[in-house]
């Protein structure tokens, strides 16, 4: 189970318990956030590793947080000192990173598709998704206890999301729209059916840096994060090459109506799906070295698994490769083509042309 009750990685998630009704202990401890600290057999512990200075200050010093009057903007919007706290009050701190992810997600593409489905446009899709993406990865960093592997999945899930959303939302307004929403745009509860599907593509997606950012007590960095980022980072450079190229073929005039078989499309039929599952593999293998327990492990595996299944069997690669097949399908180059180049893991071995 990904919340072990009692589990030792995860602590004490119950609220804070004192020595006694009337003890100063029991003072600090109802006086603080319910995540904060926790009094157990006689000692101040933080096992949840959030920013204990509000239970060291004390509430003679100051604002008390987690009481109504005292909640900032940022607290509501999960990046204050309470964090997701404030949107999942009084839950552990788990399930404030993976709740507190789903509502901003979901919240973010129901914001979206009201905006799109008035004004019958799909420009708004990439850019919410993006913004989904970067929101959640924030938030659940900005209510952990901000240690150094929550910091690296976090800056990992960004970086990517910055690159991708960027490249996206200009090809959309470059190209004017996107052929995927030309009937559906037009058909506001089938619009938000795709638009909650995005959602649950960015929660399922991201759900690895949600589990880091929801477990406290980590061990430290070793050589199982230093693989996972190298694997991340050759992803992200085949991922972001391979756009590039495409993008420089496609704006070259003497290449319309032609296909791409140059650079690394000549050893992949879809490097940039190639190297999109590997940055996830990497982002999943960040979260498998925290050791936090075998439920958060598996499912951090569910990152991958599921982006690799959603390129290879249902909206990435299947149709494109019907598009291409449609349009060059009689054209003996692309045959060859075809043939001679692997549709997803690159060739390594040049192929001998007879």
């Amino acid at each position: 189970a990904i919340l072990p009750c009692g589990g030792s990685h995860f602590g004490g998630f119950g609220r804070p318990r004192g020595r006694g009704k009337g003890g100063e202990d029991g003072k600090s401890a109802r006086n603080v956030d319910g995540r904060s600290s926790v009094v157990r057999r006689g000692k101040s512990q933080n096992p949840l590793g959030t920013r204990s200075s509000f239970a060291a200050r004390g509430p003679s010093q100051g604002s008390v947080p987690g009481t109504a009057n005292n909640r900032s903007l940022l607290d509501i919007l999960g990046l204050g000192p309470r964090g997701m706290d404030s949107i999942i009050p009084g839950a552990p701190l788990m399930a404030q990173s993976l709740g507190g992810a789903a509502v901003i997600d979901f919240g973010i593409q129901l914001v979206g598709w009201a905006f799109a489905a008035a004004l019958k446009t799909e420009k708004f899709y990439d850019l919410c998704g993006s913004l989904a993406f970067a929101s959640t990865a924030a938030m659940t960093y900005a209510s952990s206890a901000r240690l150094p592997r929550q910091g690296l999945i976090t800056g990992l899930v960004c970086t990517w999301t910055a690159r991708l959303g960027a490249f996206l939302v200009r090809r959309v307004f470059r190209d004017g729209g996107d052929s995927r929403f030309d009937e559906v745009k037009h058909r506001p509860g089938m619009f938000l059916v795709y638009w909650m599907l995005q959602g649950a593509w960015v929660w399922v997606t991201a759900l690895p840096c949600f589990l880091v950012n929801g477990v406290a007590s980590q061990s430290a960095l070793h050589w199982g994060d230093y693989a996972s980022m190298a694997l991340w980072i050759v992803g992200f450079i085949t991922e972001s090459a391979a756009d590039y190229q495409k993008s420089a073929f496609k704006s070259d005039p003497r290449n319309k109506g032609r296909f791409i078989d140059t650079g690394l499309w000549s050893v992949s039929r879809h490097p940039n799906y190639f190297g999109e599952i590997l940055m996830w593999c990497g982002v999943a293998g960040v979260a498998v070295s925290m050791n936090a327990s075998p439920g958060v492990s598996v499912a951090a595996c569910a990152s991958p698994l599921f982006v690799t299944f959603l390129l290879t069997q249902m909206s990435g690669i299947p149709i494109l490769e019907k598009m291409a097949d449609e349009r060059w399908g009689n054209e003996a180059a692309y045959q060859e083509y075809k043939r001679n180049t692997p549709c997803l893991v690159p060739r390594l071995v040049p192929v001998k042309k007879q």
